[in-house]
């Protein structure tokens, strides 16, 4: 029988959203990696976690998001 250690991290912060940020350069600032598949998870967890601000669309100056 194998053994596997599994180890999870959640780390929430705020981050105010600024004058031509996009959700993608977000991502790009704070996804750590730049496997395609993990930046595309990391940025559908931030619209996950922010859905009832941001919906489908894109990030609003001024708007905090998780």
């Amino acid at each position: 029988m194998k053994q596997f250690i599994l180890a999870l991290v959640i780390v929430t912060m705020q981050y105010t959203v600024n004058s031509g940020d996009t959700l993608q350069s977000i991502v790009e600032q704070y996804c750590q990696g730049d496997d395609p598949w993990q930046v595309a998870e990391f940025r559908e967890g931030i619209r996950k976690l922010n859905y009832d601000v941001i919906g489908e669309g894109e990030v609003w100056t001024g708007v905090g998001v998780n």
